[in-house]
């Protein structure tokens, strides 16, 4: 069984507690199939991990968090979207062409120009933002740690990783 495989398992019956006391929960979407999953490559290079979540899932909510489905993946600058947060800024997957490890997760603040590494690899991000979100009760935004600086999370680290950088989260 995969590592992302055995990972959706262990985490879809957790529950979390929002900042406001309401319950959180993990909603898994029913799989590709294998003819869906093939179409899904051709249209962009997916790495290996990637492939099997949506072996697993077609996207999920984890939490507060919407992991986008194969109709809203994009496919950009040899990185991958597969989460917004709503405001230009997307967590990403890099493919073989980026200059990035291949299937690391990456911050993007506004444009593939300005991209920050957040975990090595889809299962130590979604591990991640499991355990910030059990705690804190939410995800916490890079911006967030202007007012939390001493807060650790998984997007502590980009303020400073971006410092110098003429980017959105500088201005």
């Amino acid at each position: 069984m995969s590592r992302i495989k055995e990972l959706l398992e262990e985490i879809s019956d957790l529950t979390a507690e929002d900042e406001d006391g309401g319950e959180l929960v993990v909603e898994l979407q029913q799989p590709l199939s294998a003819e869906e999953l093939e179409s899904l490559m051709k249209q962009m290079p997916l790495p290996q991990e990637l492939r099997e979540f949506y072996a697993v899932t077609n996207g999920m909510e984890l939490f507060l968090e919407e992991l986008y489905d194969s109709e809203v993946l994009q496919y950009v600058e040899e990185i991958i979207l597969f989460h917004s947060f709503d405001n230009g800024d997307f967590t990403c997957i890099a493919t073989k062409e980026s200059d990035f490890p291949e299937g690391s997760v990456l911050f993007m603040n506004h444009s593939p120009d300005v991209l920050v590494q957040v975990a090595d690899s889809l299962c130590d991000w979604i591990e991640k933002v499991v355990a910030e979100i059990q705690e804190k009760g939410c995800l916490l935004h890079p911006a967030d740690y202007f007012s939390r600086p001493d807060e650790q999370g998984v997007y502590s680290h980009v303020l400073d990783d971006l410092k110098g950088r003429d980017c959105e989260l500088n201005r």
